[in-house]
């Protein structure tokens, strides 16, 4: 018998912070790792993870009751206005005013204003009053070393680069000071503030978010649908699970629409919601695509801005695309990947093509050019070439599940012509 009644609302949670279904995975010891982290003194803590994997949920349950300011990298892309914002959320004074006084000699006919010094005289004092802008990093480091409040940056890897470096020189003798300092970024990131002040070294410490199995992902649905009260086909988790390719936010989306689908609301507390055995879960994998995915890969599919019409190239299937077209086709085909190498892209490339097959300087600017476009619209983690590695990053879990099933496993051919 239930004794509590849930609103999906409070259940699926997608984009916030889950209660009923947050998922501890206690075998691999995420939350004592990251807490013994950001406990251990003179240390910079960086948690990396593919977007949209639980950094931020995590992070806040370990943070549980501390004072922290948080801070959206997103947000903030400039040193100033990250400091301008951490000290508005301190609630610290923008000047401060400074009065200072003359006194002179006086009689009581004066029309200055009388005081009494210490010596018992008459003496007529000046006052005048001025205003200074408070340095809004110096005044926010000294609070939270006093307060013993927690410095958070999420997305971190958002900051301009030069930021990132003025940031870390910002904090680094307050770090050792005993100010705590945590760093949120997508794997491939990790490292960042290293690379912006290489002093840090010996002053980092890295904790990388596990990726979600999908035995993970499947106690999402589990403790989900018996908290609704909710008896569903066994076979349709297995699918959820698959198509969320690693991804809790994604599987707690399609556990919520799911639920809407199907009239669920709230906790039945006498007969079970059913969930029909042949329910099809492929018009909200659709739509789910095409709602949040589809925004991101036209502007992608669509280049940069160029005053020549781009070649189009001929493939196997009897299509053409452009060059932009075509990685981005030969990307879904590697699952897509978090992480795809550039030996893999070629391989799909050349897979794909039936002539005109790119060549490398050709494949090297085009990925940099997404890379550019995807930092210009605020979705850097769509598609992100790390030239050193030479890797290409899709962090985005809406793109990857749009590169997924509209164009691999659709084989829409969406936007080619």
């Amino acid at each position: 018998m239930l004794f509590k009644s849930y609103h999906r609302d409070e259940v699926f949670v997608a984009g916030g912070q889950p209660s009923v279904t947050y998922i501890k995975r206690e075998d691999q010891h995420i939350e004592r790792n990251l807490a013994r982290a950001i406990a251990t003194p003179n240390q910079i803590v960086s948690l990396s993870g593919s977007t949209k994997t639980g950094k931020t949920v995590l992070c806040r349950r370990v943070l549980g009751a501390r004072e922290f300011v948080w801070v959206d990298g997103g947000q903030t892309p400039s040193a100033e206005s990250l400091w301008e914002y951490v000290a508005s959320e301190l609630k610290l004074p923008l000047e401060k005013t400074e009065t200072s006084s003359v006194e002179t000699s006086g009689s009581l006919e004066g029309s200055l204003p009388l005081v009494a010094t210490a010596r018992g005289s008459l003496l007529s004092s000046d006052s005048t009053a001025e205003r200074h802008a408070v340095n809004s990093m110096t005044a926010a480091v000294a609070m939270m070393l006093q307060d013993k409040i927690i410095l958070v940056i999420d997305d971190f890897h958002y900051l301009e680069s030069d930021a990132r470096t003025e940031v870390m020189r910002n904090v680094k003798g307050a770090v050792f000071n005993g100010l705590k300092v945590v760093l949120l970024s997508v794997t491939h990131r990790a490292f960042d503030a290293i690379k912006a002040e290489s002093e840090l070294t010996g002053r980092f410490i890295a904790i990388k978010l596990p990726s979600w199995s999908l035995e993970d992902l499947e106690q999402i649905a589990i403790v989900g649908f018996k908290a609704l009260n909710v008896t569903y086909p066994p076979k349709l988790i297995g699918r959820l699970c698959k198509e969320a390719q690693e991804n809790p936010f994604l599987m707690q989306k399609f556990c919520w629409d799911i639920c809407f689908d199907n009239g669920i609301e709230r906790t039945s507390m006498v007969t079970p919601h059913v969930i029909p055995i042949n329910f099809n879960p492929e018009p909200m994998f659709e739509r789910l695509g095409e709602d949040a995915g589809l925004p991101i890969y036209q502007q992608l599919a669509a280049g940069p801005q160029s005053r020549k019409v781009r070649a189009k190239r001929p493939l196997n299937s009897g299509q053409r695309a452009d060059i932009y077209e075509v990685i981005l086709l030969a990307l879904a085909e590697t699952g897509p990947k978090v992480a795809v190498s550039y030996e893999e892209l070629r391989t799909a490339l050349n897979s794909l093509l039936s002539d005109m097959v790119p060549q490398k300087h050709e494949i090297t600017s085009a990925l940099k050019h997404l890379s550019a476009i995807s930092r210009k619209m605020g979705a850097e983690s769509a598609i992100d070439w790390d030239e050193e590695k030479r890797e290409i990053n899709i962090a985005d879990p809406y793109l990857r599940f749009y590169l997924r099933w509209r164009l691999r496993h659709k084989k829409s051919g969406n936007g080619q012509s």
